[in-house]
Parts: C-alpha cells; sequence; structure tokens
C-alpha cells in the first residue's frame, strides 16, 4: 500500500531464541505496536527501514551543516567587503577551520552509516567511494 500509514503488530519472542542457544541468555518476550509511514512508490522493488529517531538525526545533522556552510559564507562576506579587521577575520578563519573539519567528520559518519546500509541493497554500486 503505497504512500499510507500502517500500524503493524511487531511480537518478538526472545525467549525462544536463548533456550535455542541462540543469543546469551536473556529472555524476555515484548509485545509493541509499531507505525510504519510507506512513502515508497508502487514500483519500488527495494525498501529499507529506519527508525523515525535516525532520520530525525540525519535531518538534524543535514540542517547544522547547511547552518555552518551559511555561517562560512557570511563571514567570507565580510572578509571581502573588509567588514573586519585583520585580526579579526584571522581569528574567524581558524574557528571556521576547526567548524569545518569537526562538520566534515560527523557527515562523513552519518555518510559512512548510509553507505553501509545501502551496501545491503541492489544500489551498492552507486555509493561506493
Amino acid at each position: 500500500m503505497p504512500n499510507s500509514i500502517r500500524t503493524t503488530s511487531n511480537t518478538t519472542t526472545t525467549a525462544n531464541q536463548a533456550l535455542n542457544g541462540l543469543d546469551d541468555g536473556l529472555s524476555i518476550a515484548q509485545n509493541k505496536q509499531r507505525n510504519v509511514i510507506d512513502l515508497t512508490s508502487p514500483d519500488d522493488d527495494e525498501v529499507i527501514l529506519i527508525s523515525a529517531f535516525d532520520l530525525r538525526d540525519i535531518a538534524c545533522d543535514i540542517d547544522s551543516a547547511a547552518t555552518v556552510i551559511s555561517d562560512i559564507g557570511k563571514l567570507l562576506g565580510l572578509i571581502h567587503y573588509e567588514k573586519i579587521d585583520t585580526h579579526t577575520a584571522i581569528s574567524m578563519a581558524r574557528l571556521t577551520h576547526d567548524t569545518t573539519e569537526t562538520w566534515v567528520n560527523l557527515l562523513q559518519a552519518q555518510l559512512d552509516s548510509i553507505n553501509d546500509t545501502l551496501a545491503m541493497t541492489a544500489y551498492a554500486k552507486e555509493v561506493e567511494k
């Protein structure tokens, strides 16, 4: 059912796994309801389920990176139009460099995680570095 919200019952019984030696002896049985928001097209032949929590983290990282890029653009504009003195420009450039390096590392880690998931699909060839 494309572009719909479905509620499915997901019953996980780890007690049977524990008895069969499939996990470390943890014996918990759970029942929970799960809301599934399906934004796929009818012709999609592969679907990856991702938690709303993980999707929110990805969106937050993208938003934060966009904010940093915007701030860097504004700083470069101030430097270009000579609106700040040389010492301030040097200090701001150093802070900008450190911020950029931090965000590169954070986004690369996020991308690696996404690529690991995509590597399990038919799209693995498209995400190779």
